[in-house]
């Protein structure tokens, strides 16, 4: 057995262990967090540290979480929304999401959505993903769940290329994780 060889091979596969292991931390897990958490509604989130945090917004929602400008001349900013609904009648989470998809897709015309299931703080929920596929087009997810008569509606919203970096998607999906609720 040749040991220079063994030796050698093994600094090799440690140096490149090691490039990996720094990648890695770099790209995927250079992203702080704050956190939201709101003890009246029972739900806390992480978000983007350095975002600017807006409670009660004129949205209606509980909740906006958006990004700063990267220059002045930007007009929008992505987001994050979180606000429940008191549902006027019993609906089923499938129900809820028809309702709901019906709306979006009227202000989106031209967007694709998809929708899966997802455990939402230990709750079914689903994830509903909008994308409009035009040059410079949007991307709206959604994540619904419903808990004893209230809508429960987690959104983020942002240019369709920052849904398709795989950094800034892992960053939603650690967000989304991160959901908290205490009923």
């Amino acid at each position: 057995m040749d040991y220079k060889k063994i030796l050698l091979f093994g600094s090799v596969a440690v140096a490149i262990l090691g490039m990996a292991w720094f990648a890695w931390t770099i790209i995927y897990d250079s992203m702080t967090y704050a956190v939201y958490s709101n003890d009246k509604e029972g739900i806390a989130m992480k978000y983007p540290k350095g975002w600017k945090l807006i409670p009660n917004p004129d949205t209606g929602a509980m909740v906006a979480m958006v990004k700063p400008k990267e220059n002045p001349l930007i007009l929008f900013q992505a987001n994050w929304n979180i606000s429940s609904t008191r549902l006027s009648v019993p609906l089923t989470l499938d129900q809820y999401v028809t309702a709901a998809n019906a709306q979006v897709q009227f202000m989106f015309k031209d967007a694709k959505a998809t929708a899966s299931p997802i455990k939402l703080s230990g709750h079914e929920g689903r994830q509903i993903v909008y994308i409009n596929n035009e040059e410079g087009g949007m991307v709206l997810i959604c994540y619904v769940f419903i808990y004893q008569g209230s809508a429960y509606n987690i959104t983020y919203m942002d240019f369709k290329e920052s849904y398709l970096d795989p950094k800034k998607r892992k960053a939603i999906t650690d967000v989304i994780r991160s959901l908290k609720v205490k009923f």
